[in-house]
């Protein structure tokens, strides 16, 4: 069966990557639920980065490199048809390994639609299936 991987940044705090109680784990679960492959979602960073007073924050950049290794580790393990990076963060990082060019999606992290392109979610979910088909029907067997 074909494999595809969703990658976020990092989780919430007591929360697997794009968890089923936010609401882009909402979307991405609408999404993986119209797909006929196997899906698995991961993030870069596993863990919820906190700041001293115990908020959720941005991880660093060495936070993200130390993550890497073991994020590649992951994907070797999977080893997908189709990698779908969601947000600037991730693609900016996904783009720099070389080995996921031909099956990297970039696409905007599901919180920015929610939040600021509401009124496109449908089009934003419909698109990024098509996207995901046309990438897995290109990949060679």
């Amino acid at each position: 069966m074909k494999k595809v991987v969703f990658v976020g940044l990092s989780n919430k705090k007591d929360k697997e990557a794009f968890d089923e109680t936010t609401n882009s784990g909402k979307i991405i679960n609408e999404i993986i639920n119209q797909l006929d492959y196997e899906c698995f979602k991961l993030n870069l960073v596993p863990y919820a980065p906190t700041d001293e007073f115990g908020k959720l924050r941005y991880p660093t950049k060495e936070e993200i490199k130390k993550s890497l290794k073991n994020f590649k580790k992951e994907i070797e393990k999977i080893n997908p048809d189709c990698i779908v990076g969601l947000g600037n963060f991730v693609n900016y990082e996904l783009r720099k390994i070389m080995e996921y060019q031909n099956i990297l999606i970039s696409e905007k992290h599901p919180s920015y639609i929610c939040v600021y392109k509401k009124a496109h979610l449908k089009q934003y979910i419909t698109n990024l299936i098509d996207k995901i088909n046309r990438k897995i029907g290109t990949k060679n067997d």
